[in-house]
């Protein structure tokens, strides 16, 4: 009697359904990858049918990795043109070509937190003012704080040459959004981050760990733990304030999370590797 696979041998139905369900798991993960692609870049891949809130919450398994081809991106420019270039212009390029890489999506969403918790005294009052598109004098500063050490930081990294960790730290950035993201209460009814705060798993983040521990070792075996560990720090600590000031998390608050979390790994990375 054959079975719903068409074979009457057990072997071979066994391997046929094996076969099959690596196939949905592969098409699975390509899937995710491209929703957290087009998600965090300005670079699209398609993606077939409509975007299900289970596949914003699956695509943050895959935040450390589209985080650290935003981070090859810096770490190529640098191999590329610093044999022409002078370090401190390289450092502001290099930082200015990440942020157009992600649309300035987490700068912007560091100038909104940053607008909230500055002007606003009520959480009700600093939901409205991030939801206001204008940028105020906090949100200014903090993006011109946060691009100064970051270009600092990335300058100190090109002449000592060690630029590996410009690939690094940005895969840490996306991996701390996605501690802040698992278990969290969100601020809004509804909003970007909604969807995919609800549906994250044990299994997006332990995938989205993982990345991080392969993507932490390249700069050095001794630092990873260093950096792995402040990572996590900053993800917490950015979950923390969020719920005590807002009542939960935004998208705002998740760009807001990658950004520091840059600031202080590219600034422990120029430390480390002086």
């Amino acid at each position: 009697m054959q079975d719903k696979c068409g074979t009457t041998n057990p072997a071979k139905r066994w391997t046929t359904a094996w076969g099959g369900e690596k196939k949905l798991h592969r098409g699975l993960m390509w899937r995710r990858f491209a929703v957290s692609l087009s998600f965090l870049t300005i670079f699209g891949l398609p993606v077939s049918g409509e975007i299900t809130a289970s596949d914003s919450g699956g695509s943050y398994a895959c935040f450390p990795l589209v985080g650290f081809l935003v981070g090859l991106t810096a770490y190529l420019t640098v191999l590329l043109l610093h044999s022409v270039m002078p370090p401190l212009l390289l450092a502001a390029w290099t930082c200015a070509l990440m942020a157009l890489v992600t649309r300035g999506f987490h700068l912007d969403g560091l100038a909104d937190l940053a607008d909230g918790l500055g002007g606003g005294y009520t959480r009700e009052r600093r939901l409205e003012i991030m939801k206001d598109s204008a940028t105020g004098a906090f949100g200014a500063l903090a993006l011109i704080l946060a691009l100064l050490v970051k270009t600092c930081a990335v300058y100190s990294l090109v002449v000592s040459r060690n630029w590996l960790a410009l690939a690094t730290v940005p895969a840490l950035g996306r991996f701390a959004i996605v501690v802040c993201a698992y278990k969290s209460s969100c601020a809004r009814s509804g909003g970007l981050a909604k969807a995919g705060i609800e549906y994250i798993t044990g299994g997006s983040l332990l995938a989205a760990a993982l990345f991080a521990v392969v993507f932490a070792l390249p700069p050095g075996w001794k630092e990873a733990p260093i950096l792995l560990g402040s990572a996590v720090a900053c993800g917490l600590f950015v979950r923390s304030l969020a719920h005590r000031s807002l009542g939960g998390v935004t998208g705002d608050v998740l760009g807001s999370t990658n950004e520091i979390t840059e600031v202080v790994l590219f600034t422990l990375s120029a430390c480390l590797w002086r």
